[in-house]
């Protein structure tokens, strides 16, 4: 309490309040990393675990998916310091998640969809309506063009690394 003034943090609304695109973004978040329970643990896995199996292009799916939430961000006007901290978990998700079996075990661990999520729901300005597809339309393309350039370069570094490796013997 300072000066008079009581500061209650915000509580996560049920779906039932929340706009219906966020209801639906809250459901993929899930799906992405808690869909199915592992045996035995409270750990829960999903889609971008599974996407990580796939070389090559199963780490950059997992990210363009997971650019769907920060699109939803940037819809619902969470502050851009925060947008930028959910594509660094985008972007560190894809390239831990690039390193074999170490970056399998990360995926099934780190769970940026969700966590970005929350930040949505947490951050955005409910007192202004979501702004529209077509104004942001610009800045989900950079998201879309930051993640697929991070990738390339990934992917550059990785072959590199390899061809390095194969010269040393």
């Amino acid at each position: 309490m300072m000066d008079g003034v009581v500061i209650i943090p915000e509580v996560v609304e049920p779906d039932e309040q929340l706009p219906p695109d966020l209801v639906v973004l809250r459901r993929f978040a899930r799906a992405m990393d808690e869909a199915v329970p592992i045996p035995g643990t409270r750990r829960r896995v999903g889609i971008d675990a599974g996407l990580s199996l796939i070389p090559g292009v199963g780490e950059l799916a997992g990210a363009l998916l997971s650019a769907w939430i920060v699109v939803g961000a940037l819809r619902h006007r969470v502050p851009l310091a925060r947008v930028a901290r959910m594509i660094f978990y985008v972007l560190l998700d894809m390239s831990v998640g690039s390193i074999p079996v170490l970056g399998t075990i990360f995926d099934w661990l780190f769970e940026e969809n969700v966590m970005n999520m929350n930040a949505v729901l947490r951050y955005r300005d409910r007192s202004r309506p979501p702004r529209s597809w077509r104004e942001i339309a610009g800045a989900a393309l950079l998201v879309f063009v930051i993640i697929i350039a991070a990738a390339v370069v990934l992917f550059a570094a990785l072959t590199a690394a390899v061809l390095w490796l194969i010269h040393q013997r």
